[in-house]
């Protein structure tokens, strides 16, 4: 098997454990509103030891997903895509290594160092979407294409959601479904391209 594709491999299982682990994180913290919360607030929790394993999911599957978009002989990829997904892999870190502060948009200083981590990833995994989903489009036909077609939209749309939740008082009791629509669209977009090359050119 090429290296490419067990790379692919790679991100679409740890891709499919981050979906099925996210929703195991709103279970195990049922007591929280999935409409009003942050992700983050599960990592203060009960279940914090399962959302540092969501977030190493999420992290080696970007990691392997960069690097078969990277060798992909299907297709050239932009490099401008495969340098955010990197660096999202490396930034995510930060994000699981700096406590949220539960309820808030950062209150103490390893809140705000958490906050500013999650800002930059998000923007990259919008970037990612954007810069690599006309090449995606252009590998994929069928129900596949129609997918990553309106994941494409649903993306920028769910971020511009969050920013607005963010800045709006008035639209911060619905932070949380609208941060939640924006992680589950990009991780569906990256599961779905992981799919198409691991079935190759």
């Amino acid at each position: 098997m090429p290296f490419y594709q067990t790379s692919a491999g790679v991100a679409l299982a740890c891709y499919g454990l981050a979906l099925v682990l996210l929703a195991v994180l709103h279970v195990m913290e049922a007591q929280r509103s999935p409409i009003r919360t942050a992700v983050s607030d599960y990592g203060t929790g009960k279940a914090a030891w399962l959302f540092k394993v969501y977030g190493a999911a999420g992290i080696i599957g970007a990691a392997a997903l960069c690097r078969a978009m990277w060798d992909y002989p299907g297709a050239a990829f932009p490099r401008s895509a495969i340098y955010c997904l990197g660096a999202l892999a490396v930034l995510r870190l930060g994000v699981f290594a700096f406590k949220t502060d539960e309820g808030a948009f950062g209150r103490t200083r390893e809140g705000m160092i958490h906050l500013v981590f999650a800002i930059v990833t998000f923007t990259l995994a919008y970037e990612v979407v954007s810069f690599g989903g006309p090449t995606a489009l252009s590998i994929t036909g069928g129900a596949l294409n129609t997918a990553l077609a309106a994941l494409g939209w649903i993306v920028p749309a769910s971020l511009a959601l969050v920013v607005a939740t963010m800045v709006l008082p008035r639209l911060r009791a619905v932070f949380g479904l609208a941060e939640r629509a924006f992680l589950i669209s990009t991780l569906l977009w990256y599961l779905l391209v992981a799919v198409r090359l691991f079935a190759g050119p």
